[in-house]
């Protein structure tokens, strides 16, 4: 296969700051996916709602724009901007035409820089936010979640889930003063840009270089992540939700690895054979042989370049089938574990996985969002290259040395919706 990195331009400026280039042969689409260092890992407990609140803020007014001007010039352009908030990071995605580049990146530095946080757009904005946490009272897939966070982190972890009371009160103190010390803390230094499209790589850098310039250095690192200390046990937690027609259930158990660590591959690898799509195992037995489910899913969650994460499985189910469900989910993966590693299953996931990838690949936003996730991770350009021949070179013994991650006895399992009994 030949080289996708070959034609990608990485540039690094300000220091810290790294940006990619690349052009493709999609005719008057630009697409960027960008981020600064500075989120809610990074501030006390109590002002972690502060990011999540700026964030639907940052487009609604600035100093030289109100929202309404602000917004009609994008769309006059048939240019799109959003933004949103991260543990570490505030990151900002967009779309344009390639001779209103220079312009977009324009906008995004001003409202990182400048955002003026109207009193009125505050309140709106946290109403809507607030309708949005109330409904997720409700949510049971959002509840089991969060329950199954709290079950297997301590407190002070960055993975643990507040609980929506917490997390509604935290929002309604945010003030006006809390928002713009937040603003005021992003910066250039930890910026991580991909811009991929129908454009000229030398004036793309330019105008990065030039706006972005303006930006103040602000926040430069990231916080150093504390590992969990709650004892790792296997534990139940029901939350009951009236008139509900499913229950959904997370089965996991906390894996002490980064994705840094080298059995963070084979890790997932080994997790999406389980139940990472519709031919994975979960979903042939559980649903397709036994009927049980409408959906059933494994993954990694929550995993960082010096974070601990979680494995996790979800399902839901009908309330008179929940019981029988999760005790079949137990069975397929410890049987799965013990005899579903084999060669040719390992071989079907490998192709699987790399045709994704480079089909992914061929569109300017997922190359976008792969160089901005390379980026972010502190990963060499070259890994674009690289991440394909690493699946391909990973053998049934590697898959098999990651499965006690996975730890049976300790499954906790966290469930939500209206019980019978």
């Amino acid at each position: 296969m030949d080289s996708l990195a070959k034609n990608i331009t990485e540039k690094k400026l300000f220091e810290n700051a790294r940006v990619f280039i690349a052009p493709m042969r999609t005719q008057d689409v630009v697409t960027l996916e960008g981020s600064v260092l500075g989120g809610s890992n990074m501030l006390p407990r109590s002002l972690r709602e502060t990011p999540f609140l700026a964030s639907k803020l940052f487009d609604a007014g600035t100093k030289k724009h109100d929202k309404k001007n602000l917004r009609e010039s994008l769309a006059a352009r048939g240019a799109s901007l959003s933004f949103s908030a991260g543990g570490d990071r505030t990151y900002f995605s967009g779309s344009c035409l390639p001779e209103d580049l220079p312009f977009l990146l324009q906008i995004v530095e001003e409202c990182l820089s400048t955002a003026v946080f109207q009193p009125a757009e505050i309140s709106s904005t946290r109403e809507r936010l607030l309708g949005r946490l109330k409904e997720q009272r409700t949510d049971t897939r959002t509840q089991a979640s969060n329950e199954l966070s709290r079950l297997l982190y301590d407190e002070t972890h960055l993975n643990y889930a507040e609980k929506d009371a917490f997390q509604e009160k935290s929002l309604k103190s945010v003030t006006r003063a809390q928002l713009v010390d937040f603003r005021s803390s992003l910066g250039r230094e930890g910026l991580v840009l991909a811009i991929v499209g129908d454009i000229d790589t030398a004036t793309a850098l330019r105008a990065v270089e030039r706006t972005f310039g303006r930006l103040a250095k602000g926040t430069q690192t990231s916080v150093l992540k504390k590992k969990n200390t709650k004892a790792p046990m296997m534990q139940e937690k029901r939350i009951s939700i009236a008139e509900k027609t499913n229950i959904d259930i997370f089965l996991g158990c906390v894996v002490p690895l980064t994705y840094e660590s080298p059995e963070y591959l084979p890790l997932s690898v080994l997790t999406h054979m389980l139940g990472g799509s519709f031919a994975a195992h979960l979903m042939q037995t559980v649903r397709e042989r036994d009927g049980l489910t409408y959906g059933i899913q494994s993954y990694l969650s929550d995993f960082g370049k010096d974070l601990e994460g979680s494995f996790r499985i979800w399902a839901t189910f009908s309330p008179d089938l929940y019981e029988r469900g999760v005790q079949t989910i137990r069975k397929e993966v410890k049987n799965f574990l013990s005899a579903g590693l084999t060669e040719n299953a390992l071989t079907q996931k490998k192709e699987e996985r790399t045709g994704s990838y480079v089909i992914g690949l061929s569109t300017t936003g997922g190359l976008a969002s792969l160089l901005h996730k390379i980026g972010r991770e502190g990963k060499p350009l070259s890994y674009l290259d690289e991440y394909p021949r690493l699946i391909r070179a990973l053998v049934v013994k590697d898959i098999r040395a990651a499965a006690p991650m996975i730890n049976l006895d300790r499954l906790s399992l966290a469930v939500a919706g209206t019980f019978t009994k």
